[in-house]
């Protein structure tokens, strides 16, 4: 079996659910599956599978992530590596870590300019990929560096401009796609912990009141066009509150989609074509999915 080496790594689980790991509740399985707290396997590992041609993915709190396929094939790789050292003005974080989290400890250091993560629900990581952003606030704005493998499974240290970063976008996910992101360098600047935890409260009472917290979400489904919002331009299409079997468009803000409790990854999907076909023929508007989509490409 050419994938008996896989089988046989160290910590690797054969036919993992990954419902677990969604915030959705939504998820197959994955061929292999691996949890890493220790970065070090990581160079070796990402040139061993491209050498072997094994599709491989590395998630991290698979905030945005819809895993729509029955089965993963190949290594699903899970980032929970968690450190964050301080160092004056910068902020080193490992990929698994939380971004609330990192805003938080932030706070708590009086440094300031990261209060925006408290409203991004994800993983550093995929954070950095994503250029996530919230609130006014986003990645590349206190971005400084990156350090992070090649498929070869060598290190390189990029700087933010190097990162391609545009808006919810990176070249982590186009010329440096199979990247993995290992540690994020924040800039922050000085400021007493009270006023930056009241500017962290009031993005996280923000959130609270605009979106769906309560309910199993992906966050924004799509990402707002030019000079408008997704989420307007779904409600204007008579969408919010629409429902495909479990999986419905969120009456509290309509760029988000929620799991009612029993929705498939084929609701999800269905219910993402309807919003992108119904915007389009009102507004002549294509939108583009913010969601990650791992196993099958959304529908056009």
């Amino acid at each position: 079996m050419p994938d008996a080496w896989l089988a046989s790594y160290p910590g690797v689980r054969e036919r993992e659910p990954l419902a677990p790991l969604s915030w959705y509740g939504i998820g197959g399985r994955a061929r292999f599956f691996l949890e890493l707290a220790d970065d070090g396997p990581l160079p070796e590992l990402v040139a061993r599978l491209n050498t072997e041609r094994q599709p491989y993915r590395v998630i991290g709190a698979a905030s945005n992530t819809l895993f729509a396929a029955e089965e993963l094939a190949g290594l699903t790789i899970k980032l929970v590596n968690r450190r964050l050292s301080i160092d004056g003005g910068k902020i080193s974080v490992t990929a698994g870590y939380l971004m609330p989290k990192l805003a938080a400890e932030a706070a708590r250091a009086g440094r300031a300019g990261l209060e925006f993560a408290a409203g991004v629900p994800g993983s550093v990581g995929g954070s950095v990929v994503g250029n996530a952003g919230a609130f006014g606030g986003e990645v590349q704005d206190c971005l400084s560096r990156v350090e992070a493998i090649d498929p070869q499974g060598r290190r390189h240290t990029l700087t933010a401009a190097e990162c391609g970063f545009d808006y919810r976008d990176s070249s982590f996910k186009s010329a440096r796609a199979g990247w993995v992101i290992l540690l994020a360098t924040f800039r922050t600047t000085d400021d007493t912990p009270a006023q930056v935890r009241a500017r962290l409260l009031d993005v996280q009472k923000h959130r609270r009141a605009t979106q769906p917290i309560e309910q199993r979400s992906l966050g924004s489904t799509f990402k707002n066009p030019p000079g408008d919002s997704a989420g307007r331009l779904i409600e204007a299409s008579g969408l919010k509150g629409f429902r495909i079997g479990g999986a419905q468009v969120s009456p509290k803000h309509a760029n988000f989609i929620v799991n009612l409790g029993e929705a498939s990854a084929d609701d999800v999907l269905a219910l993402m074509a309807e919003m992108r076909n119904r915007v389009f023929e009102r507004f002549g508007i294509e939108l583009e999915p913010e969601i990650r989509v791992i196993g099958r490409a959304p529908a056009a």
